[in-house]
């Protein structure tokens, strides 16, 4: 006990000292503050180059709804997305944990205000004993993971902590019963505490101390008096979006710098590179099936496929399917095969092609986070998150450094998926370039399958040999136990379909297997 109050107190110290600023001082400063809010809202959303991310939480009664309300009403709320975290719905408690704080995330140019933010779910769990102290802790640092993703990506993280002390909050508490009206502005009684002061700020303190980094630092902000309160929360927003403003703007110029240049080294080559050998090389394209044996091997594979779709459509078992591979290595057809056997209320085909305005304006996962199905459904994608490394690094459409870290934030995706008791299975559809060829040129002469060749697959199949040094970089940085890969010989339509089929019935018997025995557990169900 004595450890937890010394944690808590050397934290909060410095917010306990009772800064007050007197009405004249903040009018003072309240209309230059706001002003300089307005017009770096509009800049910020003008150029609508990176999301703005303010995070607002704190102890009972230290003004957070205020201080939203203070923030829609001194800037344009067109342009700012207002979120109060609460207890999830059903739909959301089908989904990875982060699913519900992905899909609020606003659009570059934009302000998302948070109450509580995604720290609720951590907090209130560990104060209520629901989670033990390593399952907090881990969480913490996926939380740490997640803002870290979205800084790297440009977004501005402001988190501010509103603190009071424990003899200030029950002297708010007293004006609340008081004047009802006044209290219900200022106290946040419709959001208490999950538990006594004590025992809720020495978690508060831990979970501020485990993510307060350079990307994402924690403000904590003496609430006591609501002049200084309002006026230390609109200086730090002030401040932050100048900072960051700068900073951008500078890196963004020498990501442009960079990506010329690459543009322009690989236009001056004359000789193709060379290809490292990696794992394509060891993939074997002769295997092949007779039309008969495929007809025999599909019918049956159909059936049981049936069977455990429906088994884990009743056991809330997802599942999460990636169909990667070249140009005409037939993923269409592969994804036909196999939803023959399902049925339409059980699965989700997004075809991913180039983003549009409104996937632009968000980080590049945020697309696939929205499109993720509910208990038991499965989601299949034809071509998926892995764009980001494969065509967005072979044409130079992201910086070396870019590409480079999104192997650890598409794990870390993966990951959660897998956690929530979801099977995901990525395929990578392997044809040689002769077999390409002959597909392209079949298609070309084929009236239906014609709208099938563009001029983008010849200028891709022109860069064969970048790409295969993509795909080894891909597939050995993100082949993890939770999401392997699996690599399909695909020369021959037909054995490829029945490696897919096999690979999904074989993934869901031990998927449901193992959930039987109970080893497959969610985040959701530990806090």
């Amino acid at each position: 006990m004595w450890q937890r109050n010394m944690a808590r107190i050397g934290m909060f110290r410095t917010a306990e000292k009772g800064r007050t600023l007197t009405d004249a001082a903040f009018r003072d400063v309240k209309d230059r503050l706001r002003l300089d809010l307005v017009d770096l809202q509009q800049r910020c959303r003008l150029a609508a180059e990176f999301p703005i991310i303010v995070v607002i939480s704190g102890v009972q009664g230290a003004g957070g709804v205020d201080t939203l309300n203070l923030l829609n009403t001194w800037m344009d709320p067109r342009w700012i997305h207002t979120h109060a975290i609460d207890t999830p719905s059903d739909e959301e408690r089908e989904r990875p944990l982060f699913w519900r704080y992905w899909r609020t995330l606003p659009p570059a140019g934009n302000i998302g205000l948070y109450l509580d933010g995604w720290y609720a779910d951590a907090v209130n769990a560990h104060c209520r004993r629901h989670t033990t102290a390593t399952v907090f802790s881990a969480h913490l640092k996926r939380i740490a993971a997640f803002e870290q993703t979205l800084a790297a990506n440009g977004a501005l993280i402001v988190k501010l902590w509103l603190h009071l002390g424990k003899d200030e909050q029950r002297r708010k508490a007293d004006a609340h019963r008081v004047d009802p009206m006044f209290g219900f502005r200022s106290s946040d009684a419709a959001w208490p505490q999950p538990a006594p002061y004590d025992a809720f700020t020495a978690v508060a303190a831990k979970s501020l101390k485990a993510t307060s980094t350079a990307e994402a630092p924690w403000h904590v902000i003496d609430a006591a008096d609501d002049n200084h309160r309002r006026a230390s929360v609109l200086t730090i927003l002030r401040d932050a979006m100048k900072t960051h403003r700068k900073t951008w703007r500078k890196k963004s110029k020498a990501a442009v710098k960079e990506l010329k240049h690459a543009h322009k080294t690989d236009k001056n080559k004359t000789k193709p590179q060379k290809t490292r050998r990696g794992a394509l090389a060891k993939v074997d394209l002769s295997m092949t099936m007779s039309p008969a044996a495929y007809a025999r091997a599909f019918r049956t594979r159909q059936a049981r496929l049936y069977d455990l779709q429906k088994d884990a459509r009743n056991a809330g078992l997802s599942t999460v399917i990636a169909f990667e591979g070249w140009d005409a290595a037939g993923k269409g057809g592969a994804i036909r095969r196999l939803t023959y056997a399902l049925s339409a209320r059980n699965y989700k085909v997004v075809p991913i092609a180039a983003p549009n305005d409104e996937e632009r304006a968000h980080h590049y996962l945020w697309r696939f986070w929205r499109h993720l199905g509910r208990a038991g459904h499965m989601s299949l994608f034809d071509r998926s998150w892995y764009g980001r490394v494969l065509v967005e690094r072979v044409e130079h459409l992201i910086t070396e450094e870019a590409w480079k870290r999104s192997y650890g934030e598409i794990n870390d995706f993966e990951a959660q998926v897998a956690e929530h008791s979801a099977v995901v299975l990525k395929f990578w559809l392997h044809i040689d370039p002769q077999e390409q060829l002959r597909r392209f040129k079949e298609r070309e002469a084929t009236p239906y399958k014609r709208w099938k060749i563009t001029d983008d697959d010849w200028r891709n199949r022109a860069k064969w040999d970048r790409y295969e040094i993509a795909i080894n970089d891909m597939i050995a940085a993100t082949s993890t136990k939770q999401a392997p890969w699996h690599l399909v010989p695909a020369n021959d339509k037909h054995f490829a379909r029945i490696v897919v089929l096999d690979t999904v019935i074989k993934a869901l018997e031990g998927a449901l297997k193992a959930r039987k025995k109970g080893g497959l557990r969610a985040l959701w169900r530990r806090i």
